[in-house]
């Protein structure tokens, strides 16, 4: 049970709490002017895995100082002009916003941090303009800097030295679960058997989602694991790279079978039996039997000349992505093993090189991000209007509260519900803070004192944080109660102060609720469906380039953007909601991943195919604006593609026997199979097998 409590839970909380207060007593000692920020910042970087709260804590550290600097380079220059101080306010919320939803790594947390960090350091030192100063003014940010930096040492100590939980295992959990899956996804595609292909695609793509997700703290954890990071991210580039080939070989097998009466020829049928008994048991074993399941794969593909029939041509795709299949597996298996090696300290100096992978381009919608970024400028700039013309000096947390909580949930689809709750649960924390602050912080006399007194709070609710059906209620409720914990730094936790203040932070929060009403109202449907437009907007390029693009960088991009459908398609399903996008499923992106797949295969055979008087230019540019036409709800001229599909194929079939023709005649095949799923494949005629399906024997069957 997911929301079970177990030890990992409690001993994560319980180190969250010794941190936090590690931290709040040095910040006491030094004689740090709010001490409650290095308790709040303890909390905030808190993770259960020690290298992301590591992590995170670096980035923030960074975003923080970043935002220092930025209020003493604008404040002391504008602090005479508030409605234009403002405006730079907001537009520096707004741009941060827009560059930390561009980056899906914790890096956008740094970005974060440097947004609102700005309206935190110095909408409380302009609170009194009469008595301002550049001197106070670099003291609140040295402070606020000096406390911050304070809380995340602590809690990154802490969290590293006290029983650190690595993300290893659960990295590596992750990896051999992802590889269970596809010797799975394997054996039931070669099989006989059928199989829910789209239950396996929709778990392998949301596996190598998450494993990225956690991936991505893996040079910031204890174990051995960080110096395979390049090998674990190159092992999920491959998990990317075979979910097309394995769609495509499933999809290719049931189309065969079903030319061939139900069943493939003799030795295809060992040679799918040799593949399967391979990935299943032989993959650290005999490395020989996949150089020859290459050459048996060879020497059953038909050739394709003049008078060959088309099944040929569908049998020559197949036995190309059978090879890219045996090819991405072991790559996937050698992965696998390195890293196990890496972990011992073994790993080979050519495996070090390779595992500096560069990291791959992932999905973003520009256009959420924007908007995002808008509803927060505009939240921040009206937030500070509002607190300027009001002249109330205790309404400083509106603006600062209004950023924040646009920034906050910028990322989500829909952000109202997630910001609508924080009204709910900041009534609740101005009883728990009020019943702090004026009845039982005044009688505090010791430090120790003052732990116990927190103790059952702050353990309870870290507890409840981590938990995901209570998360979404605990943090506001906790970290919303911490922060009125910082007007007891300044002495004015008196009712009047306390009042102001708490109505200062649902005025922000309200501010912020509006603004993003007015921008980010948008359904599923919708972000879906720009989703897909941005896949086959990738696609519609590719006939423009006149590079090919990496196949590995096209299929993680691809696939990631698959794992971001997936969920929200399920949604749709739920909702019985129909978009009126042409194609909008997982398996139809998938199949045009396929067909840009193999756009740009053909592209890295343009030059030779030219050579032999054969064009593929007009072919490819035809294809892009096939997917330009869905793009823009046009008439598709299927037609003329289809036909200028067949001709190219009876071109190419021209050619003389070689490495180019076959690569040409399996891409040209795939696009036509792929694009025309409902378009006979092949007509009925003979093949290169009799009707039988005898060919000759095949000596690595079952990997003998």
């Amino acid at each position: 049970m997911p929301n079970r409590i177990t030890r990992d839970d409690i001993l994560f909380s319980v180190k969250s709490f010794m941190a936090a207060m590690l931290a709040l007593y040095l910040a006491f000692r030094l004689g740090l002017p709010r001490p409650f920020w290095s308790l709040i910042s303890a909390y905030v970087v808190s993770q259960p895995f020690s290298g992301a709260t590591r992590s995170k804590a670096v980035y923030r550290v960074a975003g923080t100082v970043v935002g220092a600097v930025m209020t003493m380079l604008v404040v002391p220059r504008f602090v005479g002009y508030p409605i234009l101080l403002s405006i730079i306010f907001s537009v520096w919320i707004g741009l941060c916003l827009y560059v930390s939803l561009l980056d899906r790594t914790p890096r956008a947390y740094a970005f974060m941090l440097a947004g609102y960090s700005v309206p935190i350091i110095a909408l409380p030192v302009l609170a009194d303009v009469s008595v301002f100063s550049e001197a106070a003014l670099f003291e609140a940010s040295l402070a606020r800097v000096e406390e911050i930096v304070l809380g995340i040492v602590c809690s990154a100590l802490v969290h590293s030295v006290i029983l650190p939980r690595g993300v290893d295992r659960t990295v590596l959990e992750r990896l051999d679960q992802a590889l269970k899956d596809i010797r799975l996804w394997v054996q039931e595609i070669l099989s006989e058997a059928p199989a829910n292909r789209t239950m396996e695609l929709h778990r392998l793509s949301q596996t190598v989602s998450e494993m990225r997700t956690l991936s991505t703290h893996l040079s910031f954890d204890i174990s051995n694991v960080r110096w395979t990071t390049g090998l674990v991210t190159e092992l999920q580039n491959r998990f990317s790279t075979l979910v097309p080939v394995l769609a495509t070989v499933g999809d290719r097998l049931d189309v065969l079978k079903a030319g061939y009466g139900g069943s493939l020829p003799l030795p295809w049928q060992k040679v799918l039996a040799a593949i399967s008994h391979w990935v299943a048991h032989g993959s650290g074993s005999d490395r020989g039997i996949v150089v020859r399941l290459h050459r048996e794969i060879d020497r059953i593909v038909p050739e394709t000349g003049r008078t060959s029939e088309k099944q040929d041509r569908l049998l020559v795709n197949l036995g190309m992505e059978l090879q890219r299949l045996l090819n991405e597996c072991e790559r996937c298996f050698d992965l696998r093993r390195a890293i196990d090696a890496g972990m011992n300290g073994d790993l080979p100096l050519m495996e070090k090189r390779k595992a500096k992978t560069s990291t791959v381009s992932l999905f973003v919608d520009r256009r959420v991000a924007l908007v995002s970024a808008l509803a927060a400028a505009l939240a921040q700039g009206l937030s500070c209007l509002f607190w300027i013309l009001s002249g109330w000096p205790l309404g400083v947390s509106a603006p600062v509260m209004a950023g924040i909580y646009c920034m906050f949930f910028a990322s989500l689809d829909n952000p109202l519900p997630a910001i609508r709750l924080q009204f709910i649960y900041i009534t609740l924390s101005t009883l728990t803070a009020g019943l702090y602050l004026l009845l039982l912080l005044p009688s505090v006399h010791s430090f120790e004192m003052l732990m116990m007194m927190f103790a059952p709070f702050l353990l309870v609710m870290n507890i409840l944080m981590v938990k995901p059906a209570t998360a979404m209620r605990a943090t506001p409720f906790m970290m919303l109660t911490i922060c009125s914990m910082t007007m007891f730094d300044t002495g004015t936790a008196d009712m009047t102060t306390f009042i102001n203040s708490e109505l200062s932070q649902s005025i922000g929060i309200g501010m912020s609720l509006f603004c993003t009403w007015m921008f980010r109202v948008v359904n599923v449907a919708s972000v879906t469906r720009r989703l897909v437009l941005k896949m086959w907007d990738d696609i519609a390029r590719l006939g423009d380039t006149s590079r090919a693009p990496s196949m590995i960088a096209l299929s993680v991009r691809m696939v990631d953007g698959i794992s971001l459908l997936v969920p929200r398609l399920s949604q749709l399903e739920k909702q019985k909601h129909v978009t009126g996008v042409d194609g909008l499923s997982a398996a139809g992106i998938l199949s045009d991943l396929c067909v840009g797949l193999n756009m740009a295969r053909l592209l890295r055979l343009e030059r030779r195919l030219l050579r032999f008087g054969v064009p593929v230019r007009p072919l490819l540019q035809a294809l892009s604006g096939h997917y330009r036409d869905r793009m823009a709800a046009r008439p598709e001229g299927d037609a003329g593609i289809l036909a200028m599909l067949d001709a190219a194929l009876e071109d190419v079939a021209m050619l003389p026997a070689g490495p180019v023709r076959k690569a040409a005649v399996a891409a040209l095949a795939g696009i036509r199979r792929d694009l025309f799923r409902n378009t006979a494949p092949f007509p009925a005629g003979k093949s290169a097998y009799g009707e039988d399906g005898h060919e000759a024997g095949l000596s690595v069957a079952n990997g003998s």
